[in-house]
């Protein structure tokens, strides 16, 4: 009880570094397409969810439920449409279109490596949604993308209250003597739901419009901002397909164009009118959460001497074999990921 109260606060005061948090998670999930990373991301996002977001909610879908669903797809259809491997499971005949052909191990495998990235970012995210309120969403946005976070802010908050809205209809019509038995009988559920839901945006749709939300008109961008913000995504995304091939000039490029667009995206930020009712400066804890941040980064990203990068890609062609892990990638993982709990541990009563 204790802990959990400390988290509260914590979480209240500092939305930002979960913010880092999500990032670097993230960041692992999608760069390490290795089993063991992200089952190491996994575990140590779950934990952190269960310290500092209290029970998920009831209504939600069971995150273990999608997970089983999720690597059951994967591995199936990786393991029946690519045929590349040296242990044969079995065959199909080779005149069936995409599933003829041998069905390796291998494939398989691969199948739930894929699935495991999957599984780890599903987790990453549905952590942050536990860990960050709603109302503080929008005060994450750069002031540049505030029409795309009130829209996020709103699906957001859409979600859960759709899924309770269900729960509620479901009780209503099973205490009318209402049984699910095929599709014809979804139709008291969907029909109260969508009505329900239009109600809903009707309602928040007048309120935006009583607080004068939409009432000024937004000014064109020059063409010399369309231009280099075009300019910054192209050199990403070049940057982002260099990296395979000329490391060095990749990341260069990703450097760069990733640089003009946070430059762009504050610029555009300084000219939207804003109103603050309470200032959140950043603290201590806020530092040491972005400096382990930028470590991580830098470890993952960089092609370091130190750090044997090769272990975040697991190709179990042509033959099965066991994945491996840097023991840096790892440990930066680890403390970065962990890192909140251990400031929540030093903090005050």
């Amino acid at each position: 009880m204790k802990m959990a109260a400390r988290a509260a606060r914590y979480r209240g005061d500092s939305s930002r570094i979960w913010l880092m948090w999500t990032v670097i998670a993230a960041v692992i999930a999608v760069m390490a397409r290795n089993p063991l990373y992200s089952l190491l991301v996994l575990i140590i996002t779950r934990i952190v969810g269960h310290a500092f977001g209290g029970k998920p909610s009831e209504s939600g879908l069971p995150l273990t439920r999608i997970a089983v669903v999720i690597l059951l797809f994967s591995v199936i259809f990786n393991g029946l449409s690519v045929h590349v491997g040296s242990t044969i499971l079995f065959r199909l005949p080779s005149n069936w279109p995409l599933l003829g052909g041998p069905i390796t191990l291998e494939a398989a495998a691969f199948g739930f490596t894929s699935g495991m990235m999957l599984v780890t970012m599903l987790a990453v995210f549905a952590a942050f949604n536990r860990l960050v309120p709603s109302s503080e969403l929008i005060r994450l946005m750069p002031r540049a993308l505030r029409d795309l976070g009130i829209v996020i802010l709103i699906a957001v908050t859409y979600v859960p209250e759709t899924s309770r809205q269900l729960g509620r209809i479901r009780e209503a019509q099973a205490i009318r003597g209402h049984q699910m038995r095929g599709l014809k009988d979804w139709r008291p559920i969907i029909i109260p739901l969508l009505i329900g839901g239009m109600e809903r945006a009707m309602s928040v749709a007048e309120s935006m419009v009583s607080r004068g939300y939409g009432a000024t008109t937004s000014a064109r961008q020059p063409a010399a901002i369309q231009l280099t913000l075009a300019a910054g995504l192209l050199m990403t995304l070049i940057g982002w397909f260099l990296t395979y091939w000329i490391g060095w000039l990749g990341y260069l490029l990703l450097s760069v164009g990733a640089a003009i667009i946070a430059v762009l995206f504050f610029q555009l930020g300084r000219g939207v009118p804003h109103t603050k009712y309470r200032t959140r400066g950043w603290v201590r804890e806020d530092l040491i959460m972005l400096a382990a941040s930028l470590v991580t980064l830098l470890v993952v990203l960089l092609p370091l001497p130190i750090v044997d990068r090769t272990t975040l890609t697991y190709i179990p062609y042509p033959s099965l074999h066991a994945p491996t892990l840097d023991p840096i990638i790892a440990a930066a993982a680890t403390l970065s990921l962990l890192l909140p709990v251990l400031l929540l541990q030093g903090h005050g009563e």
